[in-house]
């Protein structure tokens, strides 16, 4: 791939981790302290809507593997979600003159639909990374090229929100109208980046849609089931679940940690998240190195079981300053870099495995079912969250949980059996296999 090409997919990453971040790390926050509501209410309302994420994207994922336009299968998805995104996200942040059922109804509402446009773009942006290239370490290049941008929506959407809300406020401007400006930048620039991804990979993807009769809620539920029964999936998805949970739990309580526990002001918290962003601009190529050198999958084990050990140390020892904070910050960082520089390139290796099995290209519906997967578990973390906050219980929520949640990625990470040698074996199986031959599947039977 050339580097342009490499440059255009990735710019669409910044849509991903900026409003995600930001959802995440700060919805509880305004609900709570600029709204007004409880943390239970709070968090239940952050479930619901996450869980239309799911509901969208595993729509989204299908129907896009049957589109025939003209234009491609997934990149008219990343047109649409634009408007809806960034709606949703500003509606979201705004603190409005309402109460009771009514004010939770416009929360819900706004939540689904910039959950929505979330889904629309990040469903089919996904798939279209595993049309791109089959190459196994090439969607390594791909994916640590695209962190990059990753990283700059990280910045969009975890430091920049508390400097700016600081400074307006400072300025005699309310806090719910600084929220409100903050959700509207990082919804500008989510914008441009998949505009930029969709202008840049026009003609670059797979225009054959499947013309088979599968296409039906049925033929959904059939097509989902089947690649969650896959042998390597069923691990992939304890790997996506245990990290979300950690992850979720880690970033969305961290503000409340640094408040509550350490008396900590906005803006040193802002500094904290900094540090995190910092690591990951220095992880991420000796990540990409590690992951071509020695596998994606060694790689990831690796990372989640450093992190899930040192998480489970700072429990024990404390963590009572804002050096001891930075330095775990540092080392949760390890496998959050790891985690989303990886997992999209691990889980496209799933859809030479769907293909061998089915005979057609699903990779919109693989990532439907990752999806589905990572929101239900969004989900199920931020309203217990909610629970967590009520009792006060924020070191457990902020060290403990993300501490034991990595040790069990770690663990499913290395039951996983999909490697780089038995992956190029698989792409040869499916080349014989199209050329009307029986392939020899010995070595091939862990993941088929």
């Amino acid at each position: 791939m050339s580097k342009k090409d490499l440059l255009g997919y990735g710019a669409a990453t910044i849509a991903d981790s900026g409003p995600y971040n930001f959802t995440t790390c700060y919805l509880i926050l305004f609900l709570t302290t600029v709204v007004g509501m409880s943390p239970e209410r709070s968090g239940t309302i952050s479930s619901v809507v996450i869980l239309a994420d799911g509901i969208t994207g595993a729509l989204i994922g299908y129907i896009s593997d049957y589109t025939g336009s003209k234009h491609g299968r997934r990149r008219p998805y990343l047109f649409a979600a634009v408007f809806p995104l960034a709606i949703g996200l500003c509606m979201l942040f705004s603190n409005v003159p309402l109460t009771g059922a009514l004010q939770t109804a416009f929360y819900v509402v706004f939540g689904i639909m910039f959950w929505l446009g979330f889904s629309m773009y990040y469903t089919p942006y996904t798939a279209l990374g595993a049309e791109i290239t089959d190459d196994y370490n090439e969607r390594s290049v791909l994916r640590t090229v695209a962190r990059y941008f990753g990283i700059a929506g990280n910045l969009i959407g975890t430091v920049v929100p508390l400097l700016l809300v600081g400074f307006m406020t400072s300025k005699g401007i309310s806090e719910g109208n600084s929220w409100f400006t903050v959700a509207a930048l990082v919804a500008v620039l989510s914008g441009a980046g998949i505009l930029i991804t969709w202008k840049s990979t026009e003609g670059k993807e797979n225009m054959n849609a499947p013309t088979d009769d599968s296409f039906s809620i049925p033929g959904l539920i059939r097509e989902y089931t089947k690649i969650a029964l896959l042998k390597p999936f069923k691990y992939l998805v304890a790997v996506i679940g245990t990290f979300t949970l950690a992850n979720t739990f880690y970033t969305s309580s961290m503000v409340f940690f640094a408040r509550y526990n350490l008396g900590m002001g906005d803006e040193i918290t802002s500094a904290v998240f900094l540090i995190s962003i910092i690591t990951n601009l220095v992880l991420t190529p000796v990540i990409g190195f590690t992951a071509v050198r020695f596998g994606k999958r060694e790689t990831m084990l690796a990372s989640m079981a450093l992190s899930g050990a040192g998480c489970i140390f700072f429990y024990f020892i404390g963590i009572k300053s804002f050096i001891i904070m930075g330095v775990y910050a540092v080392i949760f960082s390890v496998a959050y870099t790891c985690f989303w520089q990886l997992i999209n390139a691990i889980m496209y290796d799933m859809c030479e495995v769907a293909e061998f099995r089915f005979g057609k290209r699903l990779e919109g519906s693989v990532s439907s079912v990752y999806g589905l997967v990572f929101t239900l578990f969004t989900s199920v973390a931020t309203q217990a969250l909610g629970w967590i906050l009520k009792f006060e219980m924020v070191t457990e929520a902020f060290i403990l949980i993300p501490g034991i949640m990595l040790l069990a990625t770690a663990l499913f990470q290395a039951l996983y059996p999909l490697d780089e040698k038995t992956f190029n074996k698989l792409k040869k199986a499916i080349e014989i296999k199209k050329s009307g031959k029986e392939p020899d599947i010995e070595g091939l039977k862990k993941i088929i």
